[in-house]
């Protein structure tokens, strides 16, 4: 999914599918009442004739729905701006959206430290993508704004024979210190090594011995340089990678929850009441919440959004857990969401 903010006061954003995983996440973010702006086609009465055509309409969300085997998500509503030789405004409209289409959001509730949490799912923050093969390779750092080569350079080795294994440990070594001083610089521990054959493990095991403490994904791209970067950026590992991150942080905050919960309970919440209870008075200090609270369309995910969004404000950690893991699941058995409170509060009292 490709996100542009274009009014970052108002929360206008323009959002591009690119794989069918983004609609899940398109449905994370649109809510009830939000504006959604298309290109999309109506029928329409020409004199004494009905035809489909293309047109751009604006509508008031109401709800959402996957279309079964088609891959889409049709967004239900109300038109609110359209062409007004056809009349459609007030009248019902579904968007359907696919791989490729662009829609333009205007959240009617909005939040721009929400939206950082929310790009985490959708794209890392910062990372190192490398690309080598035997003739060239292309390191590039990804983060929010984008992709930005670093260095690129071609490889020149022996065709084969004798100092060929020799010439090929040298440049890999070389390339390796090379990784390790890109990722000080830009503070990055996380590394995506990709390549044809197996030069890539070579790569990785060069690195493991002078850096132990990297992060180092893995996969099979057809080129070095910047083509090979260019495929990387589009791979599943990318969202692996955004996944792991997801389930490593909110293990992190179940452990600290199960501390606590033994040694001074009155610093935790669960269940939405009492998380509802504690992020209206500024408590809550970390909040974990699996993504089965957002994705319904009814009063559930109507709750969960006002609480995240005035936990974002209150610059609460923030994490949104893939319900089908382990820290998920244990989550979603303790009504969905957790809390870390910044100070013991008996929220049974207040209630």
């Amino acid at each position: 999914m490709r996100i542009e903010v274009v009014d970052d006061k108002h929360g206008v954003i323009k959002v591009r599918i690119d794989y069918e995983d983004d609609l899940w996440l398109l449905s994370l973010l649109v809510s009830k009442g939000d504006l959604v702006k298309s290109v999309t086609s109506r029928d329409v009465s020409l004199g004494e004739e009905k035809r489909r055509i293309p047109m751009v309409l604006t509508i008031s969300v109401v709800k959402l729905e996957f279309q079964a085997f088609t891959n889409r998500l049709r967004i239900h509503g109300i038109v609110v701006d359209g062409p007004e030789r056809f009349g459609v405004k007030g009248s019902h409209h579904t968007i359907s959206v696919g791989v490729g289409d662009e829609i333009t959001l205007y959240k009617n509730s909005w939040s721009p430290k929400l939206l950082e949490e929310f790009l985490k799912l959708v794209r890392p923050i910062k990372l190192i993508l490398v690309a080598v093969d035997f003739d060239e390779y292309g390191i590039a750092l990804v983060q929010s704004q984008g992709m930005k080569i670093v260095d690129e350079k071609s490889i020149s080795l022996p065709i084969s024979g004798e100092g060929f294994e020799e010439a090929k440990e040298r440049e890999l070594r070389e390339l390796a210190k090379k990784i390790v001083e890109v990722a000080k610089r830009f503070e990055v521990n996380t590394i995506v090594i990709a390549s044809p054959g197996t030069i890539k493990n070579e790569l990785k095991k060069y690195l493991e011995e002078i850096h132990q403490n990297l992060a180092i994904y893995i996969d099979t791209i057809a080129n070095g340089g910047y083509a090979g970067l260019q495929e990387l950026l589009n791979r599943d590992v990318l969202r692996r990678i955004l996944r792991d991150v997801s389930i490593s942080e909110a293990g992190k905050i179940l452990s600290e929850f199960d501390y606590l919960l033994a040694k001074d309970i009155n610093r935790v919440a669960y269940d939405l009441n009492s998380i509802e209870l504690a992020v209206n008075i500024g408590a809550i200090e970390k909040l974990a919440i699996i993504d089965e609270m957002l994705s319904s369309f009814d009063n559930t995910k109507d709750r969960v959004e006002k609480i995240l969004k005035i936990a974002a404000e209150k610059n609460a950690k923030i994490v949104i857990v893939p319900s089908d893991t382990p820290p998920g699941q244990r989550i979603k058995v303790l009504g969905g969401a957790i809390a870390i409170l910044r100070y013991s509060i008996e929220l049974d009292k207040i209630m």
